[in-house]
């Protein structure tokens, strides 16, 4: 009795509520009036409307309101998804920043309104030190190097908010940061409470995003190219709006997901759950390949590698798994055998010689453990009915329509269902020989579905191919101790292998991602050498040191490349009777259909050729004369795939009124679901400077197509891209993009901050966390794109990137966990149960530039 009573207290105990500390409540309730300022504004300026925008706020905010973790799952779930600046043109205060929002609004409410903290694990969080110092350093430098007097005609000055060639357009990239630091709270709030369902929900969360992300690609490809079609030049980019002046939006935001995606297939799970994760897995190797990124492709694989060795790791650490070196060595060399030769069979069998031998080479593994010590009148009479059927199938490829893969389709069923079919402990030799029989069939069929699709010049890349395949089932038959077990665990590390196979084979024989291998010499060259030019840009001592500052990257290279290479721009103004126009300042460099700097609107799809354009336009600036391009077409964000086009010379300084007809051209049919229809406007003269008043666009059925064509409204509704001319844009390096708008201060800043946070999820206190090895792999893959690309150019992209860093900052093992409750004055550690909070609302309180820290303002 007295055992029981003292179990009772003690779990009392554990469930009992620690109080919430007065500074904790300060937090959560600076938070919560932050993100009230923040929707406030999101909806005065919101495009569509008041009503669109507290109807997105009520959306947010309900979901969010259903539980304390449902936050960890939105955010990484709908951020990559859920702007629809290429519908709005609001970029500024986009969708994605009113969830940030409502996330800060509604947790910020439950955190200062609740009782106390329950919690019956061990603290998972610690935040150090050393974590808030580089932390301080980060957002330090941010806040130095950012512009922050243009804040001030947020609304006075409505044409700071239009284009990336504005002194707001730094606030809107630090805004990123920024989000990221008032997430942090909340971040170790819950780790801190409930650490193993935080840390479910953040990994669901990401997977929902990354699963969305997939679907928006196989959406624009479905659209624009079909689900095969490899050989166009066409680059996916989902539904990531910053990729208007090209970057890597889509490919950090993958590098960044991806791993978690890897580490929850080798989770141990139930075959349903496994069968899903393999289906998101192979969706996101699709939208991976379809970037045609060899950055992402290096990322990935590095990023990838680092999480199977981490989780492997982990797992002898805990005698869940064991294998030898010499086994790991040996499948290794067999698999990049196997793979040189899958190479030559997709060469000359195309992708269904390729199939076939996948299909022959999970056979192998499904069947060689069936085969092992079979007597001979088995494998007799399994080679007699080999025989027969591959006759079979010889007469069936040359006398039916496409025989051959009707044959190789049943003898993979047969397979199957005799597979399938077995009992547990059915050693019927009937059954065995069938299976037998139809294994060897299916080898044979494969080598013809190669052959055939080949015209003959793949019989022997197929007949190679199968022989390599059989190494391992003639392995196990001369030596019965090698064979395999056919478990879970074996098959998703048989898929897993085969998936990168296929990848690696894909990419290699594939015409345009060939191609894009072809010229790495080439691309690397103008790569240095725009790498030179960006790292000139900075020309003064204090621009060494804090650099030229956040977001002026653009229009500095403009300024102060020889070339003045200007990839155009675009304003709204007023002309003397308060009239809006839109100003259209054209590239200065060679112009081709793809170098046009676009200003565009989404109009309908089921649009009704003819359209008829009218505007009124005028001269501005030395030129006597600008060639206006106005075009219509099917378009996602960067490539055209059918437009109607027309050319227009306007020829005087003097407003004039203009109407044209676009005719139905290439511009083809909306289809089903219907194609993104896209009408632009561009200068096509070399730095040729034209205004633009009153545009319509008017269907044959007499619809009004545009909103804000007076641009009353300024740039709402509107969005611009520069589709192939990019390197203006973006430094196209991480580290060379920090020095350029920060300065040493910021590189040394980024540089420590990532690399300590890499450290700890992958050798340090924090790396037999179950997150650590998709967190290192994470991290990597992301520094590792970013070598080729700037990256931090995408608010939304940066949020999530710091979020996950700070997470790898703060990171406890079970461990190492301090008990809650537990004073850590004594041992100088800071967190956010006690001391920590001082330090979180200073730094917001930072972060917001109050009045009761006068030097952030003055170093400003």
């Amino acid at each position: 009795m007295h055992t029981l009573s003292s179990d009772r207290s003690s779990a009392m105990r554990r469930h009992s509520a620690a109080p919430i500390s007065p500074g904790m409540r300060l937090v959560f309730l600076i938070l919560a009036m932050v993100g009230t300022v923040g929707l406030m504004l999101f909806a005065a300026i919101y495009p569509p409307g008041k009503i669109a925008a507290v109807t997105w706020i009520a959306v947010f905010a309900g979901v969010l309101c259903t539980h304390r973790m449902a936050w960890l799952v939105l955010l990484p779930g709908l951020m990559p998804v859920v702007d629809l600046v290429l519908w709005t043109g609001g970029f500024y205060l986009a969708e994605s920043d009113a969830l940030v929002l409502s996330v800060l609004v509604t947790c910020g409410l439950r955190g200062a309104l609740m009782h106390g903290v329950d919690s019956d694990e061990p603290s998972g969080w610690h935040f150090g030190i050393l974590s808030w110092s580089l932390l301080i350093l980060m957002l330090a430098s941010y806040l130095l190097s950012t512009h922050w007097g243009a804040a001030s005609g947020f609304f006075s000055q409505p044409e700071l908010r239009v284009s990336y060639f504005s002194a707001l357009n730094g606030v809107r990239l630090t805004k990123g940061m920024l989000w990221a630091v008032l997430l942090l709270p909340l971040v170790a709030d819950s780790f801190r409470r409930r650490p193993t369902q935080a840390g479910q929900a953040l990994v669901w969360g990401i997977l929902l995003g990354l699963v969305l992300v997939t679907l928006a690609t196989v959406w624009e490809r479905y659209l624009f190219t079909g689900l095969s079609n490899f050989a166009s030049d066409y680059r996916t980019t989902a539904l990531f709006w910053e990729m208007n002046v090209g970057g890597a939006t889509l490919d950090g935001w993958l590098a960044l997901s991806a791993p978690f995606a890897l580490r929850a297939v080798l989770q141990p799970a139930s075959p349903q759950v496994t069968s899903k994760l393999l289906a998101v897995l192979a969706l996101v190797g699709y939208a991976c390949f379809t970037t045609f990124s060899r950055g992402l492709y290096a990322g990935l694989a590095l990023g990838c590698a680092v999480t199977v060795v981490l989780w492997a790791r982990n797992e002898l650490r805990h005698g869940r798994i064991q294998f030898s070196l010499s086994s790991v060595l040996t499948w290794g060399c067999y698999v990049i055998l196997l793979g040189a030769v899958l190479i030559l069979v997709f060469r000359t069998g195309g992708y269904r010689g390729l199939i076939a031998m996948l299909g022959l080479a999970v056979a192998v593994f499904a069947v060689a453990p069936q085969a092992v010590r079979q007597p001979g009148r088995v494998w007799m009479g399994a080679a007699v009915l080999v025989l027969m059927a591959f006759v079979g199938s010889a007469l069936a490829m040359y006398l039916l329509p496409k025989g051959v893969y009707l044959v190789y389709v049943a003898s993979a069923a047969v397979v199957g269902a005799l597979l399938i079919c077995k009992k547990e402990g059915d050693d019927n030799p009937l059954r065995t020989t069938l299976l037998l029989a139809a294994f060897g069939w299916l080898a044979g069929n494969a080598v013809l579905v190669t052959t055939w699709w080949s015209e003959g010049s793949g019989l022997e890349a197929g007949t190679l191919a199968v022989l390599i395949l059989f190494a391992p089932f003639v392995k196990v038959i001369a030596s019965p101790r090698t064979v395999w077990r056919l478990t879970v665990s074996s098959g998703i590390g048989v898929t897993l292998v085969l998936g990168v196979l296929t990848m690696g084979v894909v990419a290699s024989g594939t015409y345009y991602a060939g191609k894009r291998f072809e010229t790495v010499g080439k691309d690397t060259e103008d790569r240095f050498q725009h790498w030179v030019a960006a790292a000139s840009l900075p020309n003064r001592a204090k621009e060494s040191w804090f650099g030229i500052g956040v977001g002026q990257f653009a229009e500095r290279y403009f300024w102060q490349t020889p070339e003045r290479m200007l990839p155009g721009i675009h304003q709204f103004a007023s002309d003397e009777s308060m009239n809006r126009f839109l100003r259209l300042i054209g590239p200065q460099h060679q112009l081709g259909f793809g170098e046009l700097y676009r200003v565009s609107q989404r109009v309908s799809p089921t649009l009704t050729p003819p359209l008829l354009v009218s505007f009124d336009a005028r001269v501005s600036g030395e030129r006597k004369a600008v060639q206006l391009h106005l075009e219509a077409c099917r378009k996602h964000l960067l490539y055209a795939q059918g437009c109607t086009i027309k050319g227009l010379r306007v020829p005087s300084s003097e407003w004039q009124h203009f109407e044209t007809v676009l005719d139905k051209g290439d511009l083809g049919l909306a289809g089903r679901p219907p194609r993104p229809t896209v009408f632009s406007l561009a200068a096509a003269s070399n730095g040729g400077t034209v205004d633009i008043a009153r545009v319509s666009l008017v269907d044959a059925r007499g619809i009004e197509l545009l909103d804000n064509g007076s641009f009353s409204a300024g740039g709402d509704f509107w969005f611009f891209s520069s589709d192939m001319f990019h390197l203006p844009w973006h430094a196209e390096n991480l580290w060379l993009h920090y020095w350029v708008e920060q300065g040493w201060f910021g590189v040394v800043a980024f540089t420590l901050f990532g690399l300590v946070a890499l450290w700890r999820v992958s050798v340090g206190r924090a790396a037999h966390h179950p997150l650590a090895p998709a967190l290192a792999g994470a991290l990597l893959a992301f520094f590792s794109v970013g070598a080729f690309s700037s990256l931090i150019d995408a608010p939304r992209l940066t949020t999530f990137a710091f979020m996950l860093m700070l997470l790898a900052l703060g990171l406890q093992t079970s461990s190492n966990a301090k008990t809650p409750g537990k004073e850590t004055h004594r041992h100088g550690k800071a967190n956010f149960q006690d001391m920590g909070y001082r330090h979180a609302a200073a730094l917001i309180l930072v972060t917001l530039g109050s009045p009761q820290y006068p030097w952030i303002k003055c170093h400003v």
